[in-house]
């Protein structure tokens, strides 16, 4: 907005938005020291007061009564794309975060609220504000800057944006999704990729620049320039589909064409540690250029710590609920996991898909063998399928020898793709000590949640676990796809 003045600090005003007065009257108190600050209690009341005065920084309660935070955060993003937003929630909300993250929100903070991480959080806001208000005086007075020079202060003011995004975010799903689509945006490429192999986790995120491709299209690409795009995963795990790889949409638009495509790609590194590489693919050679190439560096530089740290956390966060023999998930975190997904799905008019698996005969194993040695078979198990599954998949144990398996955003092909492939693993290799060579299957039911349908979650666990028990019937080593309407 060319109406927008450079100003200090303590010029900035700052909206507070949310229906518990003592919360307002709180956050006053605390911001007036440095800022202008108005105060309301309703969203309606926020919006007109939004648009008949010019807000630096609001800060609002997600949930109101009249109208949601997000639709706070969209009316003064629409009015001025350089206000900054702080949602305040008083539950921990993930997909409510990634919403606010992807829409441009500023920061993302629990109820209670630490005060001086508050007015931290502020005054970051602020510093950010004064950052985009000082960035468009420059722009806006540049006629005596040369077009080279316009074009480098864009980008670093757009790398800022995108750091300070990637940087909110909660999952490492998110992180690849915002990344992919800034390297397809910045580069002008047909397809972006990365490859990880970091920390026990060894997978694969790809992205078209517009439209849809098929997972076996992309991973057919990378198999063919294997050591060139992604040298530190294992090609024929890859080629097996044991290493998986998820592929995002693209904006909306045509499918590019990826049969013909020339790679540029860098190694993802951090103090020295290789953890991956990123690579943009382009529809011809003559975008391969030395600058590009020198781009890509710079901002696989600012990427790789993000993408670790993303990792380090989701170690921290399964650490904290995992079941102590096997080091994956417990029932407590698969039960929390199911409540999320059902919820999502339902929200966003999906699908995703349930297993439960079951180890054939585990008792005569037990009562053969003993129990430790029915320990090491159970680990055995976790072992070959946790390398199978997506990061964004959760795999825990239900208990004793059972364990469930959420596959988000699955359908009942995908489900069955890798229920095949889970079954084929553990069969065809027997479990091996030094002691003991010992032979298992398993048995799986599988069910889908789809949001049309409706199911509850005890449902939905009781139509996988029926399907796993008519699995057993029908003579192990099978999966049977649940039946809803039964």
């Amino acid at each position: 907005m060319d109406t927008h003045q450079i100003k200090k600090p303590s010029e900035c005003n700052i909206l507070v938005v949310d229906d518990e007065e003592i919360i307002c009257d709180v956050l006053e108190e605390a911001l007036e020291p440095f800022y202008k600050v108005t105060t309301c209690t309703s969203g309606r009341e926020a919006l007109t007061l939004i648009e008949q005065n010019e807000f630096d920084v609001v800060v609002t309660d997600l949930k109101l009564p009249d109208i949601s935070g997000i639709d706070i955060l969209n009316f003064i993003k629409g009015k001025d794309e350089y206000a900054e937003v702080i949602i305040i929630t008083g539950y921990a909300s993930l997909d409510s975060a990634t919403v606010a993250i992807n829409q441009g929100v500023n920061s993302y903070m629990i109820k209670p609220l630490d005060i001086t991480d508050f007015l931290i959080k502020v005054e970051k806001a602020v510093a950010s504000r004064l950052f985009h208000l000082k960035s468009l005086n420059l722009m806006r007075n540049s006629e005596g800057i040369s077009s080279d020079v316009k074009e480098h202060l864009f980008d670093l003011t757009s790398l800022y944006f995108f750091t300070r995004k990637l940087m909110l975010s909660l999952e490492i799903s998110e992180i690849m999704r915002i990344t992919l689509e800034e390297a397809n945006q910045k580069m002008g490429s047909v397809l972006s990729v990365i490859s990880v192999n970091l920390s026990g986790f060894m997978e694969v995120f790809a992205m078209p620049s517009s439209g849809e491709i098929e997972p076996r299209e992309v991973r057919q690409v990378l198999l063919n320039m294997h050591q060139k795009v992604m040298p530190t995963i294992d090609k024929e795990r890859f080629a097996e589909g044991e290493i998986p790889l998820v592929v995002y949409k693209g904006k909306q638009g045509e499918t590019p064409g990826i049969k013909s495509i020339h790679p540029v790609s860098v190694p993802m590194m951090v103090t020295g540690r290789t953890i991956g590489s990123l690579t943009v693919f382009f529809d011809g050679p003559e975008r391969n250029s030395s600058d590009q190439c020198q781009f890509l560096y710079v901002f696989s530089s600012m990427v790789s710590p993000v993408v670790e740290h993303g990792y380090t956390a989701l170690q921290v966060r399964r650490q904290a609920k995992t079941d102590s023999l096997t080091g994956i998930a417990n029932h407590r975190l698969f039960q929390e996991t199911l409540d999320r997904e059902i919820a999502r799905a339902t929200r966003k008019k999906g699908k995703f898909s349930l297993l439960l698996i079951d180890i054939d005969d585990f008792k005569s194993i037990n009562d053969t063998y003993g129990h430790q040695v029915g320990d090491a078979v159970i680990i055995d198990l976790t072992k070959r399928i946790s390398a199978m599954v997506r990061v964004c998949d959760l795999f825990a144990r239900y208990g004793g020898e059972e364990f469930s398996l959420v596959l988000p955003d699955t359908d009942l092909s995908g489900a069955e793709i890798l229920a095949s492939r889970i079954l084929t693993a553990i069969s065809s290799r027997p479990f091996s000590s030094p002691q003991y060579r010992i032979g298992y299957t398993i048995s799986i039911g599988l069910a889908v949640f789809d949001w049309e349908h409706g199911l509850k979650k005890d449902r939905l666990i009781e139509v996988a676990d029926r399907a796993l028990y008519t699995s057993k019937r029908n003579g192990k080593n099978r999966f049977t796809v649940g039946n809803i309407s039964v």
